[in-house]
């Protein structure tokens, strides 16, 4: 597949295509594909950082796929289930990496995609030692409402709570390195097209302190939703809020008429496997991480 054009990202013209795409292959259950609408419209905040962008690619008029650069890590969308069309894209990516000056790129495969695996063996690619489990619930019945802990209660994402929210997030999140999650990026998550306020649970604590939280976002294309991210704050962990919030994310996607919830669960982290597993969730396959040097980058 030659004449490959690659283009500059545009936020409001190239969003829908990206998103459309995104959830035709899911729908579809292209063998090569692994992003979520969810998961990827929480990675868009990254937009506009150095290190980080969306590319587009084109093949005469059509556009053949989108990218997301992560510092070298690569997420290819082909706009159909080809392997030669995927392989195209790679190479286009491993092309950019390397007029970038970096010396390595990493992607990422099923474990059962046998195609893709051998032709990234033939170009070099190794395993880097990092995966994750893709956790799923089916949602056959409608789940209830969980059970908090005395004092505690239910909320979501009010217009009057956005501060209060970030500064639970970046509680949750801090406990390794300092986050970076402020009113801008939060102003970008939910200017997203699927985000819904009602959809980000949050546990509220007896003197009204936010103590845990997700984000579910909804993918109407296939009626799935993604968790991503979800945070409880150092002083009301081993409460069983996490668990509370995954089952509330299950009652609002089934309300919602979603088909199944997902979550991305991290080798090490066996913590919050545990935890997706308490609420029901099971691993349904495993993506791994797979790296290559480009020995001529310059």
């Amino acid at each position: 597949m030659s004449d490959i054009g690659e283009h500059v990202f545009d936020r409001q013209r190239d969003l829908p295509e990206l998103l459309a795409m995104v959830g035709r292959a899911r729908a579809t259950s292209d063998p090569h594909a692994f992003l979520h609408t969810g998961g990827l419209q929480w990675l868009l905040r990254r937009l506009g950082r150095e290190t980080f962008a969306v590319l587009r690619w084109t093949h005469g008029d059509a556009v053949a796929g989108f990218g997301v650069d992560d510092g070298g890590y690569v997420m290819i969308q082909s706009a159909g289930p080809s392997l030669d069309r995927h392989l195209a894209l790679l190479d286009q990516a491993e092309a950019r990496v390397k007029r970038r000056g970096q010396a390595v790129i990493e992607v990422s495969a099923w474990d059962g995609d046998r195609e893709l695996l051998a032709a990234l063996t033939s170009r070099g690619y190794a395993l880097s030692g990092t995966y994750g489990h893709e956790l799923v619930c089916e949602l056959a019945d409608r789940p209830s409402a969980p059970r908090l802990p005395k004092g505690f209660s239910m909320r979501w994402l009010e217009g009057d709570l956005d501060d209060p929210y970030v500064e639970l997030h970046r509680a949750a999140w801090s406990t390794r390195a300092p986050s970076d999650y402020d009113r801008r990026l939060h102003a970008s998550v939910t200017s997203m097209p699927d985000f819904d306020r009602k959809l980000v649970p949050i546990i509220a604590a007896p003197d009204g302190a936010l103590a845990a939280y997700c984000i579910a976002w909804f993918d109407p294309r296939t009626e799935t939703v993604e968790i991503e991210p979800l945070g409880t704050h150092p002083e009301y962990r081993r409460l069983g809020l996490g668990r509370a919030i995954v089952q509330e994310v299950l009652r609002r996607s089934a309300a919602r008429g979603a088909r199944s919830v997902m979550v991305w669960g991290a080798h090490k982290n066996d913590a919050a496997i545990q935890l997706y597993e308490s609420a029901g969730l099971r691993s349904r396959r495993v993506l791994r991480e797979y790296k290559r040097v480009l020995s001529d980058a310059p």
